[in-house]
Order: C-alpha cells, then sequence, then structure tokens
C-alpha cells in the first residue's frame, strides 16, 4: 500500500465539471481496435522504426465495467503468468467523498441523465458499434481486439486527459492511450500499440489509473469545505491545495497493486501515433499496414 497524489490537471477537470458541469457537453465515445489478418507483399518490405518502452501519461482515466460485467480475475485458472504491466487503481479516501443526502441530491438534479456512468463501459448488444465489430470479425481479413463504447465530458486541450487503452487474445494484444479534447473543433489523439505473444522475459512497468467518477465527488467535496472556510472568513482558494498536501488528509486512501492476468508475455511490435481532426457522428479510420482503429465521437442529447 502506498498513498499517492493527483495530477494537477485531474483535479483541475474534475472541478472545472462540478462547478459548470454545461459548459462542457457529454460525448458518446465509439471505439474499435483492430488487426489486419492478411499483409501483401509491399507492407512486408517496409521498415518501421524499433519501439521504446512505452511511456504512458501519469493522468491516466480508467475505463470500467458495469458491475455484471465484472469478472473476478482471482478465479481464472492457476498457470497464467503475469505481463509486462501493474495496474495501480487509484483509491479515494471514503471520509472524503461522503456527502449528506441533501447536498447529493441538489448535485444529481443538476446532471444530465445518463443511462451510465461516466467512462463506464456500455453495455449494448445491438449497438451500431458491437454491430460493426462484428462484421468485421466475420472477414478473413481482420480480426478485432478490442471494442468499447462510453459516455464522457469533454474540455479543451489544456484540462483533458488520456483513457487507457488495453486488450489480449491467445496471440496479439493492444495497449496505450486515446486522448479526446474539445477547442473549435473536436480533435482525437491515439497512441496505440500491437504486440505480440512472446517467451521472451519483458520489463514490468506501474500505470496509475483514475476514476473520473470518484474525482468528482472529491471535486464536491472541496467545495464543500471553501465554502465552510469563507464562511468563518478565511481566505482558501481551494481545499485541495491545503489540507490535501498533507500527509494525515491525503485524499488518496491507498492504491492497490493487481497484475493483469494473461497466458504469456507480449512484445510490442508496431505503433500508431495520430492526432485526427474530428467530425461528429462520423466514423473515423486510423489506418496502419498491420492494424489500425475506428472513432466516432457523438454529442450525448437528453432523451
Amino acid at each position: 500500500m502506498s498513498n499517492e497524489s493527483i495530477p494537477e490537471k485531474l483535479l483541475l477537470s474534475s472541478k472545472a465539471f462540478t462547478d459548470n458541469p454545461y459548459l462542457y457537453p457529454v460525448y458518446r465515445i465509439d471505439l474499435i481496435i483492430f488487426s489486419h489478418t492478411q499483409i501483401n507483399e509491399k507492407d512486408k518490405q517496409e521498415r518501421f522504426p524499433q519501439l521504446e518502452k512505452f511511456i504512458y501519461s501519469d493522468d491516466l482515466l480508467q475505463l470500467h465495467e458495469t458491475p455484471h460485467l465484472l469478472v473476478n480475475r482471482e478465479a481464472i485458472k492457476d498457470g497464467l503468468i503475469p505481463n509486462t504491466q501493474v495496474i495501480k487503481s487509484i483509491e479515494l479516501n471514503s471520509q472524503l467523498t461522503s456527502i449528506n443526502t441533501q447536498e447529493e441530491v441538489e448535485v444529481e438534479s443538476t446532471k444530465p441523465m445518463l443511462p451510465y456512468e461516466y467512462f463506464e463501459l456500455i453495455d449494448d448488444k445491438n449497438s451500431p458499434t458491437k454491430k460493426f465489430a462484428k462484421r468485421l470479425n466475420t472477414r478473413k481479413n481482420y480480426e478485432v481486439l478490442f471494442e468499447g463504447s462510453w459516455f464522457q465530458p469533454l474540455f479543451n486541450q489544456e484540462i483533458s486527459s488520456p483513457i487507457y487503452i488495453s486488450n489480449e487474445n491467445n496471440f496479439n494484444g493492444i495497449h496505450g492511450e486515446l486522448l479526446l479534447y474539445k477547442e473549435r473543433f473536436l480533435h482525437s489523439n491515439l497512441k496505440i500499440r500491437l504486440s505480440e505473444r512472446t517467451n521472451e522475459e519483458q520489463s514490468l512497468s506501474t500505470i496509475n489509473l483514475y476514476n473520473f467518477n470518484s474525482l468528482l465527488k472529491l471535486s464536491k467535496v472541496n467545495n464543500r469545505f471553501v465554502s465552510f472556510f469563507k464562511s468563518l472568513g478565511e481566505d482558501v482558494v481551494s481545499f485541495s491545495s491545503w489540507i490535501f498536501r498533507t500527509k494525515e488528509f491525503s485524499p488518496v486512501l491507498s492504491s492497490k497493486e493487481s497484475y493483469l492476468l494473461i497466458n504469456s508475455n507480449y512484445k510490442d511490435l508496431f505503433e500508431i501515433n495520430q492526432q485526427t481532426k474530428m467530425k461528429e457522428d462520423t466514423f473515423h479510420y486510423v489506418d496502419h499496414p498491420y492494424f489500425g482503429a475506428v472513432i466516432r465521437v457523438s454529442q450525448w442529447e437528453m432523451p
């Protein structure tokens, strides 16, 4: 167990959304990542740069599954060995995230009534994205490695944080991050790697993941304490800049290390690192000779 500090960018974005949620529209994100199972001879001759160790952002946001889809990885049969990444899910102190019932009701009344939490993977077998992924899988030229949809608010680039993306099968894996933000236009920055199973020993790396919904609760607590101290005549700009930085009142209770259990180590082969100016409700294709991705960003409208 070890205490962690929360990156400033995450504190700023969660506070901005808590204070003015309607300034940051909520979007549905659809993402499919797939490998090409048949490579033409010309692409096989192309030389690609040797990849260094992947350096993750320190403000990664976590995608989480709906409760009934969660799988207890402890129950996976013995004999599996860990891959090259250690995931640390940052847990916030429950004493700081407890909000009384009246304030909770007031906050909920100002929130858009989403069918899911922010960054929660959508469980809808009939969604256009799942149908798209199914069509790809039926073609012999493609194999879907990741498919997911979720809701999230979009901020300007200065306070936007990337999302951790990872999945693997018995032969290939993908891992990396996706940054989405909105200035005058919508933008995506996909940095993702295709890997293959190997018997070679790979070095371990630790990745910190943050839950945006927990950060929103923390921001609400922050606002409550600022109001309290102002009522006492104290000049406190941010509660987090004062008491959250002390050892006794760290906003992060602990972090749990848990190895991703997969069948073998995976070695990085190829990388996509591409920025794209997006159009709403349009599938954007990100191409590479060995794998690719499809991204769609659609503003969510309250029914």
